[in-house]
């Protein structure tokens, strides 16, 4: 009674700040004082709506996490009272400083603060030049970098960066995204897997390297580092650390040897939201707002279904079971053509009983009906581009009427013929009421928002990037490179572990034909996700279902403060909290109790997970370590 009344002010206050929109505009204008907070260090003169930094802030939202900017002047300020849980100071839009601020830097974590460095931040002096001796961070980050007098144009190189399966898995890559270091053929590696193992599920001593679709081994450009490491390596390149972790004085310092940032914009995003991730979550054991609904982990199951073709295998899958799970997402090319204008291959969906049979059928069972592009599969797919916007809109508005009269409503969920998707069909698809969409870069990552050279395309519509094992995506690559079943099957298991274990959502997709030919690996991981389902681990997600519940959830304010020994979670909604799910370490936090609104709480492994009813707000508080 006493706890109750000792926050009952902060508790009607808040309350009575939850009647308007505007006030949750002002809780979102939140300060250092709040310790689960992390800060982005950007010069005084860095205009804070830079692509360069906007990502860093939709990344930590993306990840359910406080991220706010702060300028040098203010870290350098004597009477500044820093209370964030951590720093950061990114590549690219914070590379010059001066030895005031490298001194700061220093004793702010030598006195306990904890601090993510990444790449080239304040490697140059202000006058835009490499300091002789390298960076004046090398005491921090435990490596000696930036020696431009040493190798010139060889200062950064680009190399393959490796670790252990245990440090993939750490930090939140999924299955299929890394492949054994030492196979000089990166199919083959899948290929001499040992029926019953994943690759990264093999012996400690083996290393793994990153891979991209289609490609296989990815280089990343990083500074040569010399001297020894006295902490914890995370990834290695041939030119010496990637990334790594150690303590330094009182605190500790995650050092990104990669330009995060960079990669981002190039829509390769998954390293800067991984680091970002294990930053907060494993080393300052920070809480988040999960990224899917009541914090339950699932995949999306994003068919393709683009020609006649497909009608055979769709039926063959139905008879087997597989459409029985779900729900999925099932996008269909509608025209009457597949390569080319009249060569009859196509659906034809508005003329054709058989197509329209089997949309009726999705429909029936709860999936949803998306658009797969622009009427003409491949000839939409290999001739659209970034200048034809006037010319090709034309297939995107007839793929979507004509569904839209087969299943009467609004069509929002599209995935591109052949991956071919520039900008201009995102501005398309969000005028247009989309808002979800298969994207083929960013892989490995949860659904997203994608930025690219000039920053973020659209608003509230969301990229779901695929998952791949290996250089393969869909089941018929995977069948045409000749991957074994038992190691697909894996695969499979390993990616719906993946997402329960990590509470996240990610999305498969492949065509009816090829998945026919791994029937048997289908089947037996639609028994694994229903035996996970079953112990509520596992749910079957929509893109647009997903796409939904992101745009309500961005809508949410929450905030968590401590006091006498105790933390208060509070958070509120314009109109309803409901199925949010936040995450906390038990480690740092106990006896957790609702005390305002509509809540669950349950316990998942090393975690307390607090899900919201139908409430406007929320207060839950707990014991702190």
């Amino acid at each position: 009674m006493k706890r109750f009344f000792q926050y009952g002010i902060t508790l009607a206050v808040f309350t009575a700040m939850l009647g308007s929109l505007a006030a949750y505009r002002h809780l979102n204008a939140r300060n250092s004082d709040h310790l689960d907070t992390i800060l982005l260090l950007l010069p005084d003169s860095a205009d804070a709506a830079d692509p360069l930094v906007q990502e860093w802030i939709d990344a930590a939202a993306e990840e359910g996490l406080h991220l706010e900017v702060i300028r040098d002047s203010s870290l350098l300020d004597p009477v500044f009272h820093f209370h964030a849980a951590g720093l950061i100071v990114p590549d690219h839009v914070h590379r010059s400083a001066n030895d005031t601020l490298i001194g700061a830097l220093q004793a702010y974590v030598r006195g306990g603060g904890k601090l993510m460095l990444v790449y080239d931040a304040c490697t140059w002096d202000l006058n835009g030049f490499y300091p002789k001796y390298g960076s004046r961070l090398a005491g921090l980050t435990g490596v000696h970098y930036a020696l431009y007098d040493e190798y010139r144009k060889n200062t950064i190189d680009k190399s393959a960066i490796w670790s252990s399966s245990e440090t993939m898995q750490d930090l939140g890559i999924p299955p299929g995204q890394f492949l054994p270091l030492d196979s000089k053929n990166q199919l083959q590696a899948w290929r001499t897997v040992s029926h019953g193992n994943a690759p990264h599920e093999q012996t400690d001593t083996t290393r793994f390297t990153l891979v991209r679709y289609l490609y296989g081994e990815v280089t990343y450009p990083s500074f040569r580092t010399t001297g020894s490491f006295d902490g914890k390596v995370l990834l290695q390149s041939s030119d010496g650390i990637a990334a790594g972790t150690r303590q330094y004085g009182l605190g500790e310092v995650l050092f990104v040897n990669l330009p995060l940032g960079y990669l981002k914009l190039r829509t390769d995003g998954l390293l800067l939201h991984s680091f970002l991730r294990y930053f907060a979550v494993r080393m300052l054991q920070l809480p988040w707002l999960a990224s899917v609904p009541d914090g339950m982990g699932g995949l999306v199951m994003n068919w393709h279904i683009d020609a006649q073709s497909a009608l055979k295998p769709i039926e063959t899958l139905a008879k087997g079971g597989v459409f029985d799970q779900g729900p999925f997402s099932a996008h269909v090319t509608a025209g009457p053509d597949v390569n080319i204008p009249q060569d009859g291959k196509g659906l034809n969906v508005e003329h054709n009983p058989l197509a329209d049979k089997w949309i009726q059928y999705f429909l029936a069972h709860g999936n949803s009906v998306g658009s797969h592009g622009g009427w003409i599969h491949n000839y939409f797919g290999a001739n659209v581009s970034d200048t034809n916007e006037a010319s090709f809109e034309k297939y995107l508005e007839l793929n979507r009427n004509a569904l839209e009269k087969i299943v009467g409503h609004p069509i929002t969920e599209y995935s591109a013929p052949l991956g071919a998707h520039p900008d201009w069909v995102t501005r398309w698809l969000e005028k247009n009421g989309f808002t979800a969409y298969y994207f083929a870069g960013n892989t490995g990552l949860g659904p997203t928002r994608v930025y690219r050279d000039n920053g973020r395309v659209g608003t509230s519509i969301w990229a779901f990037p695929i998952l791949h094992l290996g250089i393969d995506a869909s089941f018929e690559e995977m069948d045409f490179d000749e991957v074994p079943l038992l190691t697909v099957q894996d695969w499979l298991m390993n990616i719906a572990d993946f997402t329960a274990r990590e509470h996240t959502a990610r999305l498969f997709y492949s065509h009816p034909l090829g998945a026919v030919r791994y029937m048997p690996a289908l089947q037996e991981w639609l028994r694994h996700t229903a035996t996970l389902a079953q112990e509520r681990q596992f749910r079957w997600y929509t893109m647009s279902g997903l796409a939904d519940f992101l745009n309500t959830r961005s809508q949410a304010r929450w905030s968590l403060t401590r006091s006498d020994g105790t933390v208060l979670l509070q958070a509120g909604h314009a109109k309803t909290l409901a199925h949010l799910a936040w995450m906390l370490p038990k480690s740092r936090y106990r006896k957790p109790t609702v005390i305002q609104g509509k809540a669950t709480v349950s316990a998942s492994g090393d975690l307390w997970i607090v899900t919201a009813g139908d409430c406007a707000s929320l207060a839950v508080e707990f014991d702190a370590s």
